[in-house]
């Protein structure tokens, strides 16, 4: 969205060095057009229950098969976290001389957004059931994540 803003003494406050040095090249009293770009912002809340849910199969779990054949081991969420990513989806994939490389993306605060995370949390939920629960044996963990994931 496109708006109109005027520099005065109280107005146009700028968030990083880049902008104050543009900002400040800007005489008191002139009028500029600004594109605005608003996101709606994700839950902090839904962030640490997904990073709560990383740790509790962290400490349950010794590795996750992604694929037939290919087991990552697990010592932290951030393992599990990767092997989410593998088991959702989220990366993308190129052929290359030998093989097929596959980059995984990002869930950053800056890099997804609301509509992206709320798309892409039931997805995690369905490969914590379809690909780790399935490798737990323990009937009060196997509840334990499962209730956690749900």
């Amino acid at each position: 969205m496109k708006v109109w803003l005027e520099r005065t003494l109280v107005g146009c406050k700028p968030a990083d060095a880049e902008s104050a040095a543009v900002l400040a090249r800007l005489p008191l009293g002139t009028t500029f057009e600004a594109d605005v770009v608003t996101r709606k912002s994700r839950s902090g809340a839904w962030h640490r229950r997904y990073w709560l849910l990383m740790a509790r199969i962290a400490e349950n779990v010794d590795s996750i098969e992604i694929e037939p054949g290919v087991v990552l081991p697990v010592r932290n969420a951030e393992d599990v976290h990767v092997a989410v990513k593998y088991a959702t989806g989220l990366f993308d994939q190129y052929a290359i001389e030998g093989g097929i490389v596959r980059l995984l993306k990002s869930t950053a605060f800056d890099k997804m957004d609301f509509e992206q995370w709320a798309a892409y949390y039931p997805k995690v939920l369905d490969a914590v059931h379809r690909v780790i629960l399935p490798g737990v044996n323990i009937a009060e963990i196997e509840q334990e994540i499962a209730r956690l994931a749900s």
